[in-house]
């Protein structure tokens, strides 16, 4: 999970990255404590549409742009069919009906406690870091590249949008656009410590 900071008040949301991710979403979900929620996350800015049916509660429904600003809020009712849809959206925020956030207000990343957590304590210099390998095998399980130090790799499609941020960050340079590519990249990387492990067996 992750925290987000929009008209002063702090949300802890699970990010939803993938296509599966999106379209489940909060649905079967019967309460939501007032702080939480969830937080769409798309390739690039488009536009989306979101459903209410199998949903059990209310919910706003936040539509926000590349630059992390609320384009239109939508009030979503449990079970419903209505569509709610926007235009140039990179991200969608569901949290509580009633939550009080307006077009206008801007969305900003939490990044306090990840702060605290890079402080490096004193006792911690002597340890030996637990080495780490992870191995980049073909289709026939063949090594293809060995990777050591905890490295991340994106999809294809992840990278491109990567690239895309990357190129826009560059042509402006702006503090803005190098935090919404920095944003992004955290993103996908919450999005993968969400998914966890999966493994496949060797072939003998």
């Amino acid at each position: 999970m992750i925290k987000l900071i929009v008209n002063n008040k702090t949300y802890k949301v699970k990010v939803a990255q993938t296509e599966d991710e999106r379209e489940v979403g909060l649905q079967n979900v019967t309460e939501l404590p007032e702080d939480e929620g969830m937080l769409f996350v798309f390739d690039e800015s488009d536009e989306v549409s979101f459903w209410m049916q199998d949903t059990k509660i209310n919910l706003d429904i936040i539509f926000i742009d590349e630059d992390e600003t609320v384009i239109d809020v939508q009030t979503g009712i449990a079970d419903t069919e209505d569509a709610h849809t926007a235009e140039n959206v990179m991200y969608v925020l569901e949290v509580n009906e009633g939550s009080g956030i307006m077009k206008g207000d801007k969305v900003e990343v939490d990044d306090t406690e990840e702060a605290e957590d890079d402080e490096t304590d004193e006792n911690d210099l002597d340890e030996p870091e637990e080495e780490q390998l992870m191995m980049i095998l073909n289709h026939k399980g063949e090594s293809q590249m060995n990777l050591e130090g905890g490295e991340r790799i994106f999809s294809r499609k992840n990278t491109i949008s990567l690239l895309k941020f990357a190129k826009r960050a560059y042509a402006k340079k702006t503090s803005g656009s190098y935090q919404t590519l920095a944003r992004k990249v955290f993103a996908f990387m919450d999005a993968q410590d969400e998914r966890g492990n999966d493994y496949i067996d060797a072939p003998e």
